[in-house]
């Protein structure tokens, strides 16, 4: 019984998740990145271990112009997924996990504490962004479709053979 119950569990589990995967935008450049922030992208900028919420962008010849936020929201949960295979993410409580650019420098001549920054583009290491994991999602949504009504008679026919046992032996 128990391992219906953590069967049942944990398709339940699969079927409120949708799943996401890393991708390196390679070449990028400061119109590939301002092209982003055009689309609504949201931009979270790393340097080593710290993150920042990135907005107003602007570009010059040799720079990226950026206002910093420390408030990343549920997106602080997302600054180191695995780089291959698949990420999950809660489908309704997070949709805008796919939205965000993510700009990774090694610039050390900004303080942790500005507010507007500039960053030379030459420190850009890479840019990544995040995709729905369009096979695992419709994984998610049909594995359940199926099973759960299979285990659920599987629950239902052992709970019937229980109490059929149980009044036969009375």
């Amino acid at each position: 019984m128990k391992t219906k119950i953590l069967l049942i569990s944990a398709l339940l589990i699969l079927s409120s998740c949708s799943f996401f995967r890393v991708i390196p935008e390679s070449p990028y450049s400061a119109q590939s990145i301002k092209q982003y922030e055009d689309d609504g992208k949201y931009f979270v900028l790393h340097r080593g271990e710290e993150a920042w919420h990135a907005y107003d962008l602007h570009f010059t010849d040799d720079s990226l112009l950026a206002k910093l936020d420390f408030q990343l929201g549920y997106h602080v949960k997302y600054l180191s997924p695995k780089e291959k295979g698949l990420n999950k993410f809660p489908m309704k409580s997070e949709p805008d996990v796919v939205n965000a650019i993510h700009v990774y420098t090694t610039d050390t001549t900004f303080n942790s504490f500005d507010t507007l920054v500039a960053i030379p583009v030459s420190s850009i290491t890479a840019v990544k962004s995040f995709e729905y994991a369009r096979a695992a999602s419709r994984a998610s949504k049909i594995v359940p479709a199926v099973f759960l009504p299979i285990a659920g008679l599987v629950i239902i026919s052992a709970v019937a053979i229980s109490q059929m046992s149980f009044s036969m032996s009375m």
